[in-house]
C-alpha cells in the first residue's frame, strides 16, 4: 500500500530532476535540449552561486523541474560551486530537493566521469546515465554497447546528442519510467570513495562488460582533428599570439559590431522621449516620463547589443572547445596576481563596457578569483570614458593630435598595468592571499558549432541581464533626472528648477570645499555627480552648466573647450582649467567613477551591497586622493 501511494504521489506532483556530472560533460547543452532554452538563473538566500532551473518541454510528457548543477570534479569540493552541487546531491539544500538524477558522462572518458557517479548513486535516488560525445567517440573509431554498459553498472544508460536533440526524448522517457520505482542496489553504489580504488573498480567493470569496443586496432585514443589544432593553439611559442589575436578580435567585435545597434537603439529611445515631450510640452510629468523613465530604459537597452555579442562570441568559443585552451594558456601569469586563467576575458571586455565584463566573470569557477576579478574591472578604461578623455586631452594638449593620441594609448595600457598591480596587492592584503585555486578543466575536443543552441543560450544569458540589472539601472537614472531638474524653493519647498538651482547643483556647491584641492569648482562637481549615471554624461553636463549652446556635437565641443579655456572661479581671475587641474581630472576618471549601472550589476552578481558599496567608495576615494596629490604636486613643481 505504501509503495502504491508513493507511486500515485510521484505522478501527481512535479518531479525535480538534477543534472549532475563533471565540467564540460555537456550538462548545460542537455539542459537546453530538455527545456528548449526556457530556463532561468536562480539565486537563493545565503547562496551567491547561481543554479539554472527550467521546465521540460511539453512534448516530453509530464513536466519535470530541471536543475543544472555546477560541474564537480570530486565530492571533496574545493570551490563554492562544487560545494553547492554536493549539498544538493546529498539532499542538504533547503530549497532544492532532488527526486532523481541524470549523470551526464562523456563517452570518450568513461573511466573518469563514472568515478563521480559512485557518489551520486550512494544517495539512494533513481539515477540515469546520459552518454554524450557519441559523435566524437565515432571519430575515435570506438563504440559503446549501451545494453552491456547498463547491465554492468546496474542503472539505465541512454546515449544522447544534446546539440542535435537525438536521444533526448528517450532520456526523459527513461527518467519518467524509473523515477517512481524504488531504488535498487547498483554496481555504481558499491564504488569506493578512495580515488585510486574507485578508478580500478570502474576499469574492471568496463573491461569485464566489454561495453567499450575499439573498431580498429590502428585507431588512437585521441581525436586527430583536436591533436592537429592543439599543436598550434597550445604551442610553446605560437599559442600566445593566437590567443591574443582571438581576444583582440573578440574585443573589436564587441566594440565595433555593436556600435550600429547601439546608435539605433539610442536614436529610437531619444525619438520616443522627444515625442512624449512634444505631445505634452509644458508638463513636468511628460518630461519625467520622456527624459527620466524612457531615458532610463534606454540607458539599459543601449548596452544590450554589447551584451548579446559578448555572450554570443563567448558561447561560440566555448562550444567550439577553444575557450578552455585560452584559459589554460594565461592561467600561470595571472596566478601570480591571485587571478584565474579565465579572468583575462572579463578584463579585456572591460575596455568596451564594465557591465558585460562583470557578467563575463561568471565563467570563473572559484568565488575568490571571481570576486577579485570583479574588484579590478572598474580600472579598465571602458568606452564610456573615451568622450571624457577626448575632451580633457583636447583641453590639455590643444592642436597636438598626435600627443593626445599617444596619451590616450598610454591611458589604456596603464589601466591594464594598474589593474594587474591592484589585483596582486589586493590578493595579498585584502583577500587573504593563498595559493590560487587549481585550474582544473577538461580540454574538450574541437567541434563544429551548432548555431541553434548557441543562439538559444545567447538569448537566455542576454535576457537574464535585462531582468537582473534593468530595474536598478532605470531607477537610478530616474532619480538622477529628478535631482538635476528639481530644487529647493523657499515658498514651494520643492519645485522644478534650472540646472544652477537644482539639487544636483546645490550638492555640487556643498562639495566645493572638497573640490578646490582638485583645482575645480562646483560646476565641475555637477558634472562629476552626473557622471555616476554614465561617464560620458560628464561632457553634456559640463556643456549645460557652462551654458554652451550649439547646433551639433562638433560645435558644442568646440564651444565647451572655449568656455573651459576662459572659465574662472567666481569673483576672481583665477583660471579653473589649468594643466594641473585637467591632469587631476584625468587621474580622477582613471581610478574612480564606475557608473551606478556597474554598481547595480556588481551587487546583483555578488549578491552583496557591501562589496558593491565598498568598491564604489574605495575607487572614488582613491581617485580623489590621487587627483588632489597630482594637482598639488604639479603646482609645487611650478605647473599651473
Amino acid at each position: 500500500m505504501t509503495t502504491r501511494l508513493s507511486e500515485v504521489e510521484s505522478q501527481t506532483r512535479e518531479l525535480t530532476l538534477c543534472l549532475v556530472g563533471m565540467p564540460n560533460s555537456g550538462k548545460t547543452t542537455l539542459m537546453n535540449a530538455i527545456t528548449g532554452g526556457n530556463f532561468r538563473t536562480a539565486n537563493y538566500p545565503g547562496v551567491t552561486v547561481s543554479l539554472l532551473r527550467g521546465k521540460s518541454k511539453a512534448e516530453f510528457g509530464p513536466a519535470l523541474s530541471i536543475v543544472d548543477l555546477p560541474g564537480v570534479h570530486s565530492p571533496v569540493a574545493p570551490s563554492p560551486e562544487e560545494e553547492l552541487a554536493c549539498r544538493v546531491i546529498e539532499g542538504n539544500h533547503a530549497r532544492v530537493r532532488p527526486d532523481a538524477f541524470v549523470l551526464v558522462a562523456d563517452a570518450t572518458q568513461l573511466e573518469r566521469h563514472l568515478k563521480f557517479a559512485g557518489f551520486v548513486a550512494k544517495q539512494g535516488k533513481p539515477l540515469v546515465v546520459a552518454l554524450t560525445m557519441i559523435d566524437i567517440l565515432r571519430r575515435m573509431d570506438q563504440s559503446v554497447d549501451v545494453e552491456k554498459l547498463a547491465a554492468a553498472l546496474g542503472v539505465p544508460v541512454v546515449p544522447v546528442d544534446p546539440r542535435s536533440g537525438e536521444g533526448v526524448a528517450e532520456l526523459v522517457k527513461t527518467v519518467h519510467k524509473f523515477a517512481s520505482a524504488p531504488p535498487v542496489g547498483s554496481a555504481l553504489a558499491r564504488i569506493p570513495d578512495e580515488p585510486v580504488s574507485a578508478f580500478k573498480v570502474i576499469r574492471d567493470l568496463l573491461q569485464g562488460s566489454h561495453a567499450v569496443r575499439r573498431v580498429s586496432r590502428l585507431s588512437g585514443l585521441t581525436d586527430s582533428h583536436t591533436t592537429r589544432i592543439d599543436r598550434i593553439v597550445l604551442h610553446r611559442y605560437w599559442g600566445f599570439p593566437v590567443f591574443f589575436l582571438v581576444l583582440v578580435s573578440l574585443f573589436a567585435a564587441i566594440f565595433w559590431a555593436a556600435q550600429p545597434f547601439v546608435d539605433a537603439i539610442d536614436a529610437g529611445f531619444s525619438m520616443a522621449g522627444d515625442l512624449v515631450v512634444r505631445v505634452f510640452p509644458e508638463s513636468i510629468i511628460a518630461r519625467f516620463i520622456g527624459e527620466g523613465v524612457i531615458g532610463g530604459v534606454g540607458a539599459v537597452a543601449v548596452f544590450f547589443p554589447q551584451i548579446m555579442i559578448l555572450f554570443f562570441l563567448m558561447t561560440l568559443l566555448e562550444d567550439s572547445g577553444y575557450l578552455a585552451r585560452g584559459a589554460t594558456l594565461v592561467d600561470r601569469p595571472l596566478s601570480y596576481l591571485g587571478l584565474h586563467g579565465r579572468s583575462f576575458v572579463p578584463m579585456l571586455s572591460g575596455f568596451a563596457c564594465a557591465i558585460p565584463a562583470v557578467l563575463a566573470a561568471r565563467a570563473i569557477p572559484a568565488r575568490r578569483e571571481r570576486i577579485l576579478t570583479i574588484w579590478i574591472i572598474p580600472l579598465m578604461s571602458c568606452s564610456a570614458r573615451l568622450p571624457v578623455y577626448a575632451l580633457l586631452l583636447a583641453a590639455l594638449l590643444p592642436g597636438a593630435a598626435w600627443s593626445a593620441g599617444l596619451s590616450l594609448a598610454g591611458i589604456y595600457v596603464g589601466s591594464l598595468l594598474i589593474a594587474s598591480l591592484t589585483a596582486g596587492l589586493a590578493s595579498r592584503l585584502v583577500f587573504s592571499y593563498r595559493k590560487p585555486s587549481l585550474l582544473a578543466m577538461e580540454l574538450p575536443v574541437y567541434r563544429t558549432p551548432r548555431w541553434k543552441p548557441i543562439l538559444r543560450m545567447t538569448w537566455a544569458r542576454g535576457s537574464s541581464y535585462l531582468r537582473r540589472a534593468g530595474v536598478p539601472i532605470m531607477t537610478v537614472s530616474a532619480c538622477l533626472w529628478l535631482l538635476s531638474n528639481f530644487g529647493y524653493v523657499p515658498k514651494a519647498f520643492v519645485a522644478p528648477a534650472k540646472m544652477e538651482g537644482s539639487f544636483a547643483a546645490q550638492l555640487g556647491q556643498k562639495m566645493e570645499p572638497m573640490l578646490r584641492p582638485m583645482g575645480v569648482d562646483w560646476r565641475v562637481g555637477v558634472g562629476l555627480i552626473s557622471a555616476f549615471a554614465a561617464r560620458e554624461v560628464f561632457v553634456s553636463s559640463m556643456a549645460i552648466v557652462f551654458h554652451v549652446d550649439a547646433d551639433n556635437d562638433q560645435t558644442a565641443q568646440a564651444g565647451l573647450l572655449q568656455q573651459m579655456r576662459t572659465a574662472t572661479f567666481p569673483g576672481t581671475s583665477q583660471m579653473i582649467f589649468t594643466p594641473s587641474s585637467i591632469f587631476g581630472l584625468i587621474v580622477f576618471f582613471f581610478f574612480s567613477l564606475q557608473c551606478f549601472s556597474t554598481v547595480a550589476v556588481v551587487r546583483k552578481e555578488t549578491n552583496s551591497w557591501r562589496l558593491a558599496g565598498t568598491q564604489l567608495a574605495f575607487y572614488t576615494g582613491l581617485g580623489y586622493v590621487l587627483a588632489v596629490a597630482s594637482v598639488q604636486a604639479l603646482r609645487a613643481l611650478g605647473v599651473a
